[in-house]
């Protein structure tokens, strides 16, 4: 196979049926990002890599999270980013209580005895 030299991105498929190899290159200082349907969901770095990042600088990408995720549950809601901080608090301060999710509804589903369901079809990764 061939990667870039300091960060290669591959499949959960991938990664999974390369695990052993994806520990050997992370070991040796690669960064490796790992996507599901295309998105990055993870990077695997070696541990020091981490517990050597300065403490400021930890707390400065949670603060960038946390406003990139305020903003998008401000968008959806159709509130601006303020009005949307404050029904955060508003709701803290009241209680835990959260308006409650509807009920699940579950149905029973009979098939024939002779279907079976695909690797894809079960887990959904379609080999990516």
């Amino acid at each position: 196979m061939m990667y870039d030299s300091c960060m290669a991105v591959m499949t959960v498929s991938e990664a999974r049926a390369a695990l052993p190899e994806v520990l050997t290159r992370v070991a040796q200082g690669e960064e490796i990002t790992i996507t599901r349907y295309g998105s990055p969901i993870a990077v695997v770095v070696r541990p020091d890599i981490v517990w050597s990042q300065p403490r400021a600088e930890v707390v400065m990408d949670e603060t960038e999270g946390l406003v990139r995720a305020l903003r998008e549950r401000a968008k959806r809601h159709g509130r601006s980013l303020e009005q949307e901080l404050r029904a955060l608090v508003d709701a803290a301060e009241n209680g835990p209580e959260a308006p409650g999710l509807p009920p699940i509804q579950l149905s029973t589903v009979r098939t024939g005895g002779g279907f079976s369901w695909s690797r894809e079809e079960i887990y959904g990764d379609e080999g990516r």
